[in-house]
C-alpha cells in the first residue's frame, strides 16, 4: 500500500533498498511503521506530510533524535 502511493507519486525505489524512496532531493525511507523524511526545502516535507496524512492515519513526531539505533543531527537554520 505504502509502495503503490510512492509510486503514484512518481518517487522512485533506490536499487539497494527497496525501503528507500527519492524524488529528486527528497528522500523517504520506510521501516515496519515509520517514515524519515530528508529534504533541504522544509515546504517539500510539508506537502509530502500533507499528502500522506490524506491516505494514513499518522502521528507527526517532528525531529528525530534517534532512527534504528543511529543518531540523527539536525542543524537546519530554517
Amino acid at each position: 500500500m505504502i509502495h503503490c502511493f510512492f509510486v503514484d507519486l512518481k518517487y522512485t525505489q533506490i536499487y539497494t533498498d527497496n525501503s528507500v524512496f527519492k524524488k529528486k532531493i527528497l528522500i523517504v525511507a520506510v521501516y515496519v511503521d515509520n517514515i524519515f523524511l530528508c529534504e533541504l526545502d522544509k515546504n517539500e516535507i510539508l506537502n509530502l506530510k500533507i499528502k500522506l496524512s490524506n491516505y494514513f492515519k499518522m502521528i507527526n513526531c517532528e525531529m528525530y533524535k534517534h532512527y534504528l539505533e543511529m543518531l540523527v543531527t539536525q542543524n537546519r537554520t530554517l
